[in-house]
């Protein structure tokens, strides 16, 4: 909770930001649209190598430190720690306490990471004294050199030389580096006792950090060539700043001299880091155009080109900083930050948006200039084949992004592919180089965010797909070369089949009928059929190339006694017998765990709350999850406990209540007294008529299952159904014959009901499963049956007996419930005769059960009717196995 609320205060302040600086930003606005976009657009990619050589730098001062780290988990906390530094007024001490606590999070020691980034400030400082330097002097030269600029200078050099001062402390006088870090802790404890609060540092802060400290500082000394390395890519950075400035230049036609140029950015840059104002909004601004105006660029252009290059360096980085901070640990709350969660959507919506300018730009014509240039030097067929391989790739990226926003790999790899055609044709097609450029970017962002794009595609369905993909081009190729060839006398061309092979490819290649010229109606149909049947069957390898996991093969033998064993120690509800079905697939944690799923499409439906240690839950939910996201599926939970709900929740679940399962207590069930007196009448009279109850302890014997078979295929013929599954059992030999079975026996001795238990494990309790009865018996047969039922159990010392969900009860009763839940009460209520739900509740209503909630889990509402059809499908059976592969499976197990 703590952690929202320094998101929430973060957000705040950078609305506020934005809010106190909305005239600078408008300026922006403006003034970018007066520019060039083609040199706006080059000087906003230099300044992405920029960013990426800056973080770089802090790579590589990490290293010198002793601290190993990957530059992409750097380069958010680099623009992370722009926006801290903006909106936390304490200079560079924001940013900093940003890079030493996510680190520190990742497991990095905090002391040296703190010793790395200040390693990475002083080499910044360094390497951009060899750009003041000369921006000094070539003020100095041109009479233009101003006291304060000199005094700024004078200020940065004392800077230097103190962060370099607390550096070699750690060095040669480490003892001095502990009584700093002791004065701070007894600081802190000093500020947090006037709190009446205990200071959030263990005892041996100061000794620990101060070691590590001097440590980092000896690694530092240890490798002069990494320092160099790092004062280098430092100086790298720097220079790629430089060039943005360049480029703006050029973007609003101005020229300007190399001098000038050295000499406004390091005056800039300087004012930037000895600016009282946060990251010198305002000062930088002033003095960079004053430095220019004086050097003979004109007034306006100088302020138009410094706005500009701070939109690009400074606003929109620092926006992205924004964003950036929500994806660190030490901000973000439990479940995924908002930009991972958003970042491949975006990706995806971005790919969609490419497609459709590729569309656009290949329907209507080049530039005339372009054009011509182009023309010169490729030949006419060639321009036209870009025209028409823009659109095919446009086409493509519109289909590949539903697929990319699911994750897909194999997406992503095509998506690459077809970025890299369009930056081709866009080039050959026109020199349409804008939309070349924003391929391209779009292709280092995927390739940047290749991480995110995880979700496998189906093994064979792949090869399948690629078999089919390269059987349909050489089909359709034959297909066309053969007809050309075979029916060339209705067309004005007599074809030799070379001529018809060529036809054909060059049919595919430019979109139309080059040279084609049919002279009967079944001509053109044949010409239009070569489309129709390459669309069809490159539509349908695309579609087996990009399908979801599927497994064709049942959990093993060795998977099921793994997960009986888990299912025995930790089972405790109605649903962990049913886990073991044989329609079960089965995911095991890290933590112990046991996940028992179906698949349905590309949905994984599991059954119940994952089974297991109870500190493992979390966990095991998060895990099973990104097995769905592998695998491209949708992640369910179907009758979930009420007590879980949070632990969904926090996992970004959605969650609905499906239902009420009712549970009898067996230490206070009885007949007697006035609640008891509806069931002791019909049972009274049955005993009388000489019906007997049973109870047959497995293994059955073979007559009596032929006996229980016959009830059961009679049952579902009356009741016009099939087999349930998924969480019920149903009717199968093996399950039957090693269930306890409850029997009632008419006075001629024949089985007039019957139902199977199963047991609760580590709950002293009792389920009952199968429940099923000859279509005409005597009145209260099934009341005698239950109740029998009930007292068997209490004489074995069972605790509960659980009668099983009962559909839609309890749901959206009260005022505050959901309209959804509300929806489905009507249903309920009204709409009865689809499926007794109201007739089976009132049944079990009548041996007063204690009604607990049950839910079902899913990932946001768009997602809920998919979820329910999913679950009705793998309740249907549609996904169960063939009875005699079951059967084959345990035989070889």
């Amino acid at each position: 909770m703590k952690k929202r609320w320094i998101v929430f205060a973060l957000t705040a302040l950078f609305l506020w930001a934005v809010a106190s600086r909305f005239t600078e930003l408008k300026q922006l606005n403006q003034t970018l649209q007066q520019g060039q976009w083609d040199w706006i657009l080059f000087a906003l990619i230099s300044q992405i190598f920029y960013f990426v050589v800056f973080a770089e730098s802090y790579r590589a001062a990490l290293k010198t430190a002793g601290v190993e780290t990957r530059l992409r988990d750097l380069l958010p906390i680099t623009l992370g720690a722009l926006f801290v530094n903006l909106v936390v007024p304490a200079g560079i001490a924001g940013g900093t306490a940003l890079f030493a606590q996510e680190l520190s999070q990742k497991g990095k020691p905090a002391a040296r990471v703190a010793n790395g980034v200040l390693l990475q400030l002083i080499a910044d400082f360094i390497a951009f004294t060899f750009v003041l330097a000369p921006g000094l002097i070539y003020l100095f030269y041109e009479h233009d050199l101003k006291v304060y600029e000199i005094a700024a200078a004078i200020f940065l050099l004392v800077l230097t030389v103190s962060l370099s001062a607390i550096l070699a402390f750690g060095i040669w006088k480490p003892h001095w580096i502990q009584r700093l870090f002791a004065w701070t802790q007894n600081a802190a404890e000093k500020i947090f006792s006037r709190f009446k609060r205990r200071a959030p540092l263990a005892d041996d802060w100061a000794q620990k950090n101060a070691a590590e400290f001097a440590q980092a500082s000896q690694a530092v000394a240890s490798h002069p060539l990494r320092l160099a390395r790092t004062i280098a890519t430092a100086l790298l950075a720097h220079l790629f700043d430089i060039f943005t400035l360049y480029l703006l230049f050029r973007a609003f036609n101005q020229p300007v001299g190399f001098g000038t140029l050295i000499a406004g950015y390091a005056i800039g840059i300087l004012f930037w880091i000895v600016s009282i104002t946060p990251q010198g909004v305002g000062v930088v601004e002033g003095m960079m155009t004053l430095t220019f105006a004086s050097l003979g660029v004109s007034g306006a252009a100088a302020a138009t080109i410094v706005l500009a290059f701070r939109g690009l360096t400074f606003w929109i980085p620092m926006a992205l900083g924004f964003f950036a901070v929500q994806r660190t640990r030490i901000f973000a709350p439990p479940r995924r930050a908002l930009t991972e969660v958003w970042g491949v959507r975006f990706a995806a919506l971005f790919v969609a948006a490419m497609g459709a300018v590729n569309v656009l730009s290949a329907v209507t014509p080049s530039l005339t200039e372009r054009f011509r240039f182009v023309e010169s030097y490729l030949p006419l067929d060639v321009l036209r084949g870009g025209h028409l391989t823009a659109a095919l790739s446009g086409f493509a990226l519109l289909i590949l992004a539903n697929n990319l926003a699911r994750r897909k790999r194999v997406a992503w790899a095509l998506t690459l592919i077809a970025l890299t055609f369009s930056i081709v044709s866009h080039l050959i097609k026109g020199l349409d180089y804008e939309e070349a450029t924003l391929a391209g970017v779009l292709m280092v962002v995927l390739i940047v965010m290749r991480d995110h794009f995880h979700a496998r595609s189906d093994a064979p369905s792949l090869r399948q797909g690629l078999r089919v993909l390269v059987g349909a081009a050489l089909f359709t190729l034959m297909y066309g070369a053969l007809g050309f060839w075979l029916l060339d006398k209705h067309y004005s061309v007599n074809f030799s089949f070379a001529d018809a092979l060529r036809q054909t490819a060059a049919m595919f290649a430019q979109f139309y009928d080059p040279g084609l010229e049919p002279v009967t109606r079944f001509a053109r149909f044949f010409a239009n059929s070569i489309y129709i049947i390459g669309a069809a069957t490159f539509a349908y390898a695309g579609w087996m190339i990009l399908r979801p996991v599927f497994f064709r093969q049942p959990a093993t033998a060795d998977e099921r006694n793994r997960a009986r064993e888990i299912v025995v120690q930790y089972g405790k509800t109605s649903l962990a017998r049913l886990t073991l079905m044989d329609d079960k697939r089965y995911f095991f944690t890290s933590g112990g765990s046991v996940v028992a799923y179906a698949l349905s499409g590309r949905s994984a439906i599991a059954l119940g709350d994952p089974i297991g240690p109870a500190e493992d839950l979390s966990a095991a939910v998060r895990e099973f999850c990104d097995l769905c996201r592998r695998n491209d599926w949708m992640p369910i939970f179907y009758q979930i406990l009420p007590e879980t709900i949070s632990t969904y929740a926090a996992n970004q679940f959605d969650v609905l209540s499906i239902g009420q399962e009712g549970i009898v207590d067996l230490k206070t069930f009885s007949l007697e007294g006035k609640d008891g007196k509806p069931l002791r009448s019909p049972i009274n009279k049955l005993k009388k008529a000489n019906f007997e109850f049973s109870v047959y302890e497995p293994p059955i014997s073979d007559d009596l299952l032929n006996q229980l078979r016959e009830i059961s295929d009679e049952w579902l013929t009356f009741m016009h159904g099939s087999e349930k599954r998924f969480s019920l059992g149903w009717f199968d030999d093996d399950y039957i014959r090693n269930s306890p079975i409850a029997v009632v026996r008419a006075p001629d001795g024949g089985i007039s009901a019957f139902a199977n238990f199963i047991p609760e494990y580590q709950n002293n309790g009792i389920t009952i499963d199968l429940m099923r009865r000859r279509q005409e018996i005597e009145n209260g047969v099934m009341e005698f049956l239950f109740v029998s039922m009930f007292q068997w159990a209490q004489s074995k010392g069972y605790d509960t007996f659980d009668l099983g969900l009962s559909a839609l009860s309890g749901v959206g009763e009260k005022k505050d419930d959901p309209a959804l839940e509300r929806t489905m009460r009507f249903i309920y209520e009204n709409v009865n005769q689809f499926y007794n739900f109201k007739g089976l509740h009132s049944f079990k209503e009548k041996f007063h059960p204690q009604w607990t909630p049950r839910y079902i889990a899913y990932p946001g509402a768009v997602n809920l009717a998919p979820a329910w059809v999913a679950v009705i499908q793998v309740s249907s059976g549609e996904s169960a196995l063939p009875r005699w592969l079951r059967k084959r499976v345990k035989l070889s197990g």
